[in-house]
């Protein structure tokens, strides 16, 4: 066991269990850090982690839930262990100990349940002080490092990943570091340079506005990963801005414009030779407990709009909102990347984008691949120490 998850393990059994007061629904209980929450008898039933209910190697759940009676309550329970452990007997004689730290980890009754990761910050340019680095020695060699990394790429969308060598490959094995390289259209990987033909206007020398990455597939990627290799022509500023932030702005400024942008769809396409990629998803997503998930937002790949003829002044004003914040002074990180600088951002939810440059006067080669949020995310648990049941 690492000291990470020794830390890990020894505060959650420092929490203990004050207090418990059964109804026929639920377990109501009163923890040591002052906060009070009910179980229900079901839940509880169902989260028995011994071997008869929970797998011992693989965790996964092999108690049938939909059997258990859907009215059924303890027998009995105490707390044990000086308070750190509750102990239920079911009317079957089955018995059930749960850690008190597990159960405040869970708690549901009222609170927002945890997913584990940090929270995460809005910034704009003028609270966000300096940009979020990290050497990539530090992440490619240490565990600390790499959990640094993906914290920053948590909490504030990005993070500019220094002094990685500027050769082709390099990008995806610092990718890997975090999860499995994500495939597209594009290909594993891919390099953003101008081209003589095409298929996409990142591989033109022309401004790109801010915007989010293929908007047009069910899921885009999560994680995008741009490594400079060589950057010699003039021009061709990178820009960074917090959708989310922009999206907070707007809900106070305009609420009927956020609403409408998190109710109507959008139509996304991409199309080329070979392709023919549709997805329709509201700008803004919202998830379980109204928080922003996700930002959908790149006009070059907006298909003919198909809001439905009530809503289709309402989809064009939220967005012309929108884009009227997201394009304020205050909310466009502006920046050169430097060769062997490697900018890594949310890609559903810091938006990109460059400013035009001349390709005749220098060479601009970025390299890149993505990784999905659920890979990254994952690997940051495991850093924290909390992949256990």
């Amino acid at each position: 066991m690492t000291h990470l998850k020794k830390e890990e393990e020894k505060m959650r059994d420092q929490v203990s269990l004050k207090s418990l007061t059964a109804s026929d629904m639920a377990l109501s209980i009163e923890f040591s850090t002052g906060l009070e929450s009910r179980f229900h008898w079901l839940w509880l039933r169902e989260n028995c982690h011994c071997a008869e209910c929970h797998h011992p190697q693989t965790w996964e759940r092999i108690v049938d839930t939909f059997k258990i009676d859907p009215k059924i309550k303890a027998e009995s329970y105490e707390l044990t262990s000086e308070g750190t452990v509750l102990s239920l007997i079911w009317p079957d004689g089955h018995k059930t100990e749960i850690k008190a730290g597990w159960l405040l980890d869970h708690a549901y009754d009222g609170h927002r349940v945890s997913n584990g990761l940090p929270e995460i910050k809005y910034w704009s340019t003028e609270n966000l002080g300096e940009r979020p680095s990290v050497e990539a020695a530090d992440v490619m060699d240490s565990e600390d490092g790499l959990k640094e990394f993906i914290t920053q790429l948590r909490v504030y969308g990005f993070s500019i990943v220094k002094n990685l060598a500027t050769e082709m490959g390099k990008v995806e094995e610092l990718a890997k570091r975090v999860g499995y390289l994500r495939d597209t259209h594009f290909g594993i990987d891919f390099t953003v340079e101008s081209k003589p033909d095409p298929n996409n206007v990142a591989y033109t020398s022309v401004e790109l506005k801010a915007h989010t990455d293929l908007p047009n597939l069910e899921s885009p990627p999560g994680i995008q990963f741009l490594h400079c290799l060589q950057f010699e022509a003039t021009g061709g500023e990178s820009i960074l801005v917090d959708g989310f932030a922009v999206a907070d702005q707007l809900r106070k400024e305009n609420p009927k414009a956020y609403d409408d942008l998190t109710r109507i769809p959008v139509n996304y396409r991409f199309v080329d030779k070979e392709w023919d990629l549709r997805w329709n998803s509201p700008a803004i997503r919202l998830d379980y407990n109204g928080e922003m998930e996700e930002i959908r937002y790149h006009n070059a790949l907006t298909a003919t709009r198909e809001a439905g003829f009530d809503d289709m002044t309402a989809i064009y004003e939220g967005l012309r909102a929108y884009t009227e914040v997201l394009r304020r002074p205050e909310f466009e990180l502006k920046f050169k990347l430097e060769p062997g600088e490697v900018m890594v951002f949310h890609n559903r939810r810091v938006l990109h984008g460059r400013g035009e440059f001349d390709p005749n006067s220098g060479p601009r080669m970025l390299r890149g691949c993505y990784v999905d949020c659920d890979q990254a995310w994952s690997k940051l648990r495991v850093l924290q120490g909390m992949n256990h049941l």
